[in-house]
């Protein structure tokens, strides 16, 4: 705060006299339009990185017996310990910011507004229009809006700011980058491979399987994070970058001591983990996981979910990826995957890549509907929110990703009736499982891809690192109670999930012949739904205490169909 206050003193000593900096429109310049390389997102925890030790020091005082029923030890159910294990100091303060916002109407941790206001202007200028559509700043300023909400904690807003001005200036860096250096947009990015399909159908697995390819490029977190200037192939192991994200990684544990360990259970990352490529998508408003902490309601919420103005978003995404492939021998064929963004904006996808190779991962959708809502409950979100709001969204939030399973089944099905079905490549689940290997054979051959030797052993090694059927060490097993547990907490009838989803993804009206029959995965899960409806029937025909034994009689009667 001493800093804050003397930085703007020394700001208005200097610079009170001086007339602000037009551009060639007249316009005033703002700082961030001078900047080329993009800036670390972690920054505030790097500037603080001091006094992270002291923090987690307080933090681990929560572990010591004669203190922990007195500081709300993480294991306790105490009335001041919230859904998620964050620690001491965030709890006491997001509990003073909650009565003091009730008693006064006033924050102890405000969004900056006008500063943010600012940057989004910058977007509105024709220079960073990436197309006519582009509608970038809108998604922004609604974005802040929605940071607003009650439902949002003085921790969650802290680090919303951070990451949204960060978003911001990454997205008018990689502009001013592409400006200074024309040449980036001549580099090629041709046929990516794609990984698209409902969230939890082995996406990742199929994704990290793909990636032990040697002739295939993969997005790491701190790239992706940090993307220009370009990564230097020489010395891409020891760039930088990788330390100033991972002193950020390290701020979330001094926020959440167990936010890396909880979040594991769902989806493994880390500083030089591949990753997936939604946030190149953040640059442009367009948000994944993030996203879903703000209420589906929201004005944002419903701008993030219109089609019409997604182009800008991808062109945004193929300057990022020309960048990062910029120094390497061309052409660069990229593996991707962010089954919650692109699923949903193929068309939009399609515009910018339309030589794309789309590989659809499938699943029993009333199987993996719980595992992803488990997920979207996970501290990666839940961090962001006010004490007891787990609970109160529970119903809510299961509702609309029961939604966005329906969008993502209904734009897969509408692109598959089209010429661009040819560019699809379905993946089962049982049979990914059964046999990677059989799967990625297939998957070359029906794209007439080169499975190098060296590709061929790093895969066998990686199945084998994981053990049989390809499970990861870093998730649990689920059993079909649990799920029925879910969903009957989370108010969802199986029959209901079932019909949903089984309309959704019918071929459109009209579809031809081959496009029928590349929709075979839409067949099987007709038939799994029939299965479903059968087990429901089986188990009940009550409401309320009845619907956890229909749903588990359901999901019971879906383990014996084939996916």
């Amino acid at each position: 705060i001493t800093l804050s206050i003397l930085g703007a003193v020394a700001r208005w000593l200097f610079g009170a006299h001086k007339a602000p900096e037009l551009d060639a429109d007249g316009l005033p310049v703002h700082p961030i339009e001078k900047l080329e390389h993009a800036p670390n997102n972690y920054e505030l925890a790097s500037s603080i990185s001091f006094i992270l030790p002291l923090v987690e020091w307080i933090n681990r005082l929560e572990d010591v017996p004669v203190l922990s029923p007195f500081l709300g030890a993480k294991d306790m159910a105490h009335w001041w310990t919230p859904d998620v294990p964050l620690g001491i100091i965030f709890r006491m303060l997001n509990k003073a910011d909650f009565w003091l916002h009730s008693w006064t109407g006033l924050r102890i941790v405000k969004m900056d507004r006008e500063g943010f206001l600012a940057k989004c202007r910058v977007l509105d200028k024709p220079k960073y229009k990436q197309c006519p559509s582009d509608n970038s700043a809108e998604g922004f300023r609604l974005m802040l809006e929605a940071c607003e909400s009650d439902h949002i904690s003085a921790t969650g807003r802290m680090m919303l700011n951070q990451l949204m001005n960060g978003w911001i200036d990454t997205r008018v860096a990689i502009d001013n980058y592409v400006r200074a250096h024309p040449e980036v947009q001549d580099v090629p990015i041709k046929r990516p491979i794609i990984i698209i399909g409902c969230p939890r159908t082995a996406s990742t697995f199929m994704h990290k399987l793909l990636a032990q390819d040697p002739a295939l490029r993969k997005p790491h977190f701190w790239e992706l994070a940090i993307p220009s200037p370009p990564p230097d192939p020489a010395t891409y192991d020891r760039d930088p970058r990788r330390d100033l994200v991972s002193t950020g990684f390290r701020s979330f544990d001094a926020i959440s001591p167990h936010f890396y360990e909880d979040v594991h259970r769902h989806h493994y990352f880390g500083v030089d983990e591949i990753e997936e490529d939604s946030v190149l998508v953040h640059y442009a408003g367009v948000l994944a996981m993030h996203g879903i902490a703000f209420k589906g309601d929201s004005e944002y919420a419903q701008w993030q979910k219109c089609p019409d103005n997604k182009e800008a978003a991808y062109r945004v995404h193929k300057k990022v990826l020309q960048i990062l492939s910029s120094r390497y021998p061309q052409p660069v064929q990229w593996l991707l995957k962010a089954p919650t963004i692109h699923s949903c904006f193929l068309k939009e996808l399609l515009k910018v890549y339309p030589d794309a190779i789309l590989i659809v991962t499938h699943r029993q959708p009333v199987e993996v509907l719980p595992s992803w809502c488990k997920f979207v409950l996970s501290p990666m979100v839940t961090t962001l929110w006010r004490h007891g709001m787990k609970q109160v969204l529970l119903q809510a939030k299961t509702r609309e990703q029961l939604e966005l399973f329906e969008r993502i089944e209904r734009a897969i099905a509408e692109v598959r009736a089209t010429s661009a079905g040819a560019q699809m490549f379905d993946v089962h689940y049982k049979d990914l499982m059964a046999d990677p290997m059989k799967i990625i054979h297939e998957c070359y051959s029906n794209f007439g891809m080169n499975l190098s030797p060296e590709a061929k052993q790093a895969m066998e090694h990686y199945i084998a690192g994981r053990g049989k059927g390809g499970q990861s060490k870093h998730y649990g097993k689920v059993t079909t109670a649990e799920h029925a547990s879910f969903l009957d907490h989370a108010g969802l009838d199986l029959d209901e999930v079932v019909d949903r989803l089984s309309k959704a993804s019918a071929p459109p009206h009209g579809a031809n012949g081959k496009t029928q029959e590349r929709a075979n995965g839409t067949a099987t899960k007709a038939n799994g739904n029939a299965a479903a409806h059968n087990g429901a029937a089986a188990g009940g025909n009550g409401d309320g205490s009845d619907r956890e034994s229909r749903n588990g009689a359901a999901l019971n009667g879906l383990a014996a169909v084939p996916t």
